[in-house]
């Protein structure tokens, strides 16, 4: 014990030394880790009126807690920190730190008895949710440290501090959803301009690793852009393009108009539109394809169960060269025109899939003898020889 005072009194005095701002004080957890787990072990430099603790902190230090105005939390015991009750009478804290903890969530908000709070520094713990309202009575907080914690989602009101000039945010597994689209807002006095690490942030799942804010600018565009459309609409996922800048991101985007009573294809789509439902309609030209700018991203198309009664229009279209899907099951067609069907996938590397079973086929001489061929010279076939029911698989 004597030792490990001395190694204790030994640290504190390298760290009086800088005896100006906060920012000496942020490696004490991590310099050293208290051995007593089930024991609060604390000291107090006067010089610096810094009280620093491991493993929680004794109601015999509340009596000196007015001339505290660092207080230090290292290895806090608890899943839960109240600070109306554990700050009580703290009535002079400038800094607040709690750190290397298994911290999970603060049950209250900051009382107004610590209004003269400066900084809050809590780092490096498991927590998950702040109250919305943590830090409003707060009117002196310039400065929240909220860095590689558990954090999956923050309220934008939980920094409606006017005197808070400085957010850190970095190493958090925030959720990229709308819910977040606050981070968006560059006007000056937001909340988002008050975020200093606001372009290292990052996403968790399902966008592990990618940048937070053009993830959260895509899918903000993405529902602005889905409101001008009868559908739903989905970023599937997103991946980096051949360069590494964040610009340089690709979205895949789905977009379902399934049994909406479409009796044509939509006219617009939102941007990086890569998958289209449009089952169950009453659709019958497939001209758009060929036409519309808004399809040229499309790469999955499922337009079973409509009213399609020919593809002959998209002969020779780029579309047709570079399709992933086609789905064109239960339509009205009757037969193809097999020699550009065959042409287009002979050159079309992507595609896998080409459905289409439940169709009226005219099984005549002038037909059938070329799309035999056809099935013929792919790789891989199936055919279920029911020309009711012809299920026809590309890999």
């Amino acid at each position: 014990m004597a030792a490990r005072r001395i190694f204790l009194i030994a640290l504190f005095l390298t760290y009086t030394r800088h005896s100006h701002g906060f920012t000496k004080d942020d490696d004490i957890c991590y310099w050293y880790r208290s051995h007593a787990d089930d024991h609060s072990e604390c000291d107090f430099v006067k010089s610096r009126q810094r009280l620093v603790c491991f493993n929680g902190i004794r109601d015999e230090w509340r009596a000196r807690a007015e001339n505290v105005q660092i207080l230090i939390l290292c290895t806090w015991p608890k899943t839960t920190f109240d600070p109306q009750e554990i700050l009580r009478g703290f009535t002079f804290l400038r800094k607040l730190m709690i750190a290397n903890s298994n911290l999970t969530r603060l049950s209250t908000a900051f009382s107004s008895e610590t209004q003269f709070l400066e900084k809050i520094n809590v780092t490096g713990t498991k927590l998950r949710a702040l109250p919305k309202n943590a830090f409003s009575n707060l009117r002196a907080l310039r400065c929240l440290d909220l860095r590689n914690n558990a954090l999956e989602e923050i309220s934008v009101t939980a920094f409606n501090v006017s005197a808070l000039k400085h957010i850190h945010l970095t190493g958090n597994p925030l959720r990229c959803t709308e819910d977040i689209a606050w981070i968006l807002d560059s006007s000056e006095g937001s909340a988002a301009s008050k975020v200093v690490d606001k372009d290292k942030l990052l996403c968790a799942t399902p966008y592990d690793g990618r940048p937070l804010v053009p993830i959260v600018e895509i899918i903000a565009t993405l529902k602005k852009e889905c409101k001008k459309t009868v559908c739903d609409c989905e970023l599937i996922y997103v991946v980096r393009g051949k360069l590494t800048t964040q610009k340089q991101l690709i979205a895949f985007i789905s977009v379902n108009c399934s049994h909406r009573g479409l009796t044509e294809m939509p006219q617009f789509l939102p941007t990086d539109t890569t998958t289209l439902h449009l089952s169950g309609n009453k659709i019958m030209d497939l001209t758009p394809l060929t036409t519309n700018p808004a399809y040229k991203s499309v790469l999955d198309l499922y337009v079973d169960d409509n009213l399609v009664e020919s593809i002959a229009r998209l002969e020779g279209s780029d579309w047709l060269d570079r399709f992933r899907l086609f789905n064109l099951r239960g339509n009205k067609l009757i037969d193809l025109p097999t020699y550009a069907l065959e042409n287009a996938l002979l050159h079309n590397s992507n595609v896998a899939s080409l459905y289409l079973g439940n169709n009226s086929w005219t099984c005549d001489c002038h037909f059938t003898p070329s799309f035999q061929v056809l099935l013929k010279k792919k790789l891989i076939v199936q055919l279920i020889k029911n020309w009711q029911t012809v299920y026809v698989l590309f890999v």
